[in-house]
């Protein structure tokens, strides 16, 4: 096989890894605020306690997934980025609870969502992305870079089949608060900050924000090959909109 066919066949099973690659946890040590935890058990070792939930008092707002729209945006790098592909990720099948207490600052949530329902590179998601994501993926690349994220390698699906995120702290006003949240996936749990903006109005509660995660936070170092020529970034962006109704 010529060398350069040879080349160009290892890029785009490259690039398939993509996605599974900046989502996984829990391969690498840390030293940041991370820890192992058994698969279904909820880690606490080294972290805060949780606050209870549900919060007394609170009026409780059930998360409607048909109306929330999650997406985890990342990028390629290195001086062949431009044979890899951007990639989205949007969530599907977000259920959970999110409870305001007449103090704000008291209020919490538990969200979850299957490592099965993530869906690879939505074509409605990339055109909202705009110039970056405007080459679509072929059909057989999306399949690839599916089976590999969910697969054994990376998130795992089947012995890690939940990513969930939990409420620790609230800081700043009601209408836009930064909320410490924990993390658990594949196995780690770590605490985040995250910016939120929050709307009320008839009963519909919507919560929106976009925060920048560092994959090497999580112990990850990011995917390379020929010599960091074809590589992930470090750094992955994610964008929520997050709707509820009153219960």
């Amino acid at each position: 096989m010529h060398l350069t066919t040879a080349a160009a066949i290892l890029l785009r099973r490259v690039c398939t890894l993509f996605i599974g690659t900046v989502l996984l946890a829990g391969c690498q040590p840390s030293a940041h605020r991370e820890v192992q935890v058994p698969a279904g058990e909820a880690a606490t070792a080294e972290l805060a306690p949780l606050p209870p939930l549900p919060v007394s008092g609170s009026n409780h707002y059930v998360v409607d997934g048909r109306e929330c729209d999650v997406r985890i945006l990342v990028f390629r790098g290195g001086p062949l980025a431009k044979v890899g592909h951007n990639h989205v990720v949007r969530v599907h099948d977000l259920t959970g609870d999110i409870y305001l207490a007449p103090k704000f600052h008291e209020s919490g949530f538990a969200l979850k969502f299957p490592v099965a329902a993530l869906q690879v590179d939505p074509a409605d998601a990339r055109a909202d992305e705009g110039g970056e994501f405007a080459v679509m993926p072929s059909p057989q690349a999306i399949d690839a870079t599916f089976t590999n994220m969910t697969g054994p390698a990376l998130l795992d699906a089947q012995q890690f089949p939940e990513i969930t995120l939990r409420s620790v702290a609230l800081i700043g006003p009601a209408w836009g608060p930064e909320a410490t949240v924990r993390v658990v996936l594949h196995g780690v749990a770590r605490d985040l900050g995250v910016p939120l903006a929050i709307n009320e109005r008839d009963g519909k509660l919507t919560i929106t924000g976009m925060f920048m995660l560092q994959t090497s936070d999580f112990g990850i170092t990011p995917f390379s090959v020929l010599g960091g020529g074809l590589q992930v970034l470090d750094e992955v962006k994610v964008r929520f909109n997050i709707v509820a109704h009153k219960n």
